[in-house]
Order: structure tokens, then C-alpha cells, then sequence
């Protein structure tokens, strides 16, 4: 994974998006986990428990979006979490709050996830940066179905990879579809960049617009690309490794 001095790659990352991008100046921690055999339900009863009983509130956190694999990568869960920033998140007082309701659930008898034995196969966590928590709340609103892309970048083409997200959100909201949510991978697992595209269900998804001719071409060239053929060839020219996912939401 290609990695930056911080500061250089979050100026760019989060002021420098295109005007029709909102700034992604949210840190947001994204857990991904795998199951062990037999226990995806024990886990999910698990997460949805947190959030039901406080957990994230009493330790002065938000509740995650948490979706739920349908097909793709191998991961079963993604947590999406807004944490605001490293020294909000690791601040004492936070910290010192969630060891509190630790040791509270505790003493009730309650272990926490992943703290349970046997649950997990794998878990793996990733610090991105993103829109505010504010847009990601109403890009989703009502949404029950998500189409996730996770991308290693070639060496030294990250920024051009965030780019090109741009241009393809432009060009599908050009084409009357909507654009996805865009991250960028700061610290943690090997992913630079990842979007998110919410839908109502996967009929949404699949839908595709009645165009007239030639309106995905001019879309294309509008949005920088060279034509409607190259979108995926140029996305291809930037990356080494593409994770493709799509997932339904946990209640």
C-alpha cells in the first residue's frame, strides 16, 4: 500500500477534492470481520447488541453503519464508525469513558466482541478519511443495500486513483445514477482508497437510466475520461489489487 507523510496527504486528500465533492476532513474508523464457521449470527446479535444497549454512547462513541456481506470479498461485517479525529478518539477522558463501560458490562458478566471466544476468524481495522458524518448520514437515509469497492493503488498513483473516483462520480451523476461515497485510507489495513454507493434495494442498483445516444460520451469526455470505454481501462491503469463487495444493512 502506498502511504504519505501525513500532513501532505491530508491536505490533499481532504481540501483538495473538486467542487462538486464534499471535503473529507472526518476520520472514520472501518472495521472488516470474518466469522468463525457457525457463528456469523452469534456475532451479529453481538454488534447489534452494542449499539442497542449503549456500548458506543457510554463510551462516548457513535454507533456504526454495520453491513453485512451478499456477495464478493470475504469479509462477513463492515463497521463504518465516524471518530472525528486521532486526538478526539484517543483523548484520555474518551478512553477513560469506554474502559469504564468495559469494566461496567464486565462486572454485569458481559464480554465484549471480540472478547467472546470463537467468534472471529479475522478482524482487521482501517482509519479513512471521508465526507462528514452529516452527508454519509444522508447519502444513506433509507438505503438498505450498499455496492462497496476497496483499492490498492499502484506505487505513487493514490492521488491519482482519488482523482479518478471523482470523475466517475461526476459521470454517473452526469448519467442519472448516483455517485458513491469516497475514503481515503490513512493508517491500518493495505486499502488507499474505498467508496460507497447506498441504494434503496438491488433493484436501484441495477437500474440503468434511459439515456438519448450518445449521452454516456459526452458524460465521459465531460468528466475528463477519454471516452465511455476507457472508464474501467483507466481505473485499471492505477491500481494493483480491487476488492468488490456488495452488502445489506444490519438493523
Amino acid at each position: 500500500m502506498t502511504r504519505f507523510i501525513f500532513i501532505s496527504f491530508f491536505i490533499l486528500s481532504a481540501t483538495g477534492v473538486s467542487a462538486t465533492e464534499p471535503v473529507r476532513d472526518q476520520l472514520y474508523l472501518v472495521t472488516t470481520m470474518r466469522a468463525a464457521p457457525g457463528q456469523l449470527k452469534a456475532l451479529i446479535h453481538d454488534l447489534t447488541e452494542l449499539k442497542g444497549l449503549g456500548f458506543y454512547e457510554d463510551s462516548r462513541r457513535t454507533d456504526p453503519l454495520i453491513m453485512r456481506h451478499s456477495q464478493g470479498d470475504q469479509w462477513d461485517l463492515m463497521l463504518l464508525e465516524p471518530i472525528k479525529s486521532y486526538s478526539a478518539f484517543f483523548a484520555k477522558e474518551r478512553m477513560d469513558a469506554e474502559t469504564e463501560t468495559r469494566r461496567s458490562w464486565f462486572r454485569r458478566g458481559t464480554l465484549l466482541p471480540p472478547d467472546r471466544t470463537g467468534r472471529l476468524a479475522y478482524r482487521a481495522e482501517l482509519f479513512a478519511y471521508g465526507p462528514s458524518w452529516e452527508i454519509v448520514s444522508a447519502h444513506i437515509k433509507d438505503a438498505k443495500f450498499f455496492h462497496i469497492e476497496m483499492f490498492d493503488s499502484a506505487p505513487d498513483m493514490a492521488y491519482k486513483l482519488v482523482d479518478q473516483r471523482e470523475m466517475e462520480n461526476k459521470y454517473l451523476q452526469a448519467t442519472k445514477r448516483r455517485g458513491n461515497l469516497i475514503f481515503v485510507g490513512d493508517m491500518g489495513t493495505d486499502v488507499d482508497v474505498f467508496t460507497i454507493g447506498a441504494y434503496k434495494n438491488l433493484q436501484a442498483f441495477a437500474a440503468r437510466p434511459d439515456l438519448p445516444e450518445g449521452a454516456t460520451l459526452k458524460a465521459a469526455k465531460d468528466a475528463g475520461f477519454a471516452d465511455d470505454n476507457s472508464i474501467g481501462f483507466y481505473l485499471r491503469e492505477l491500481i494493483s489489487a480491487h476488492h468488490d463487495t456488495l452488502a445489506t444493512l444490519v438493523e
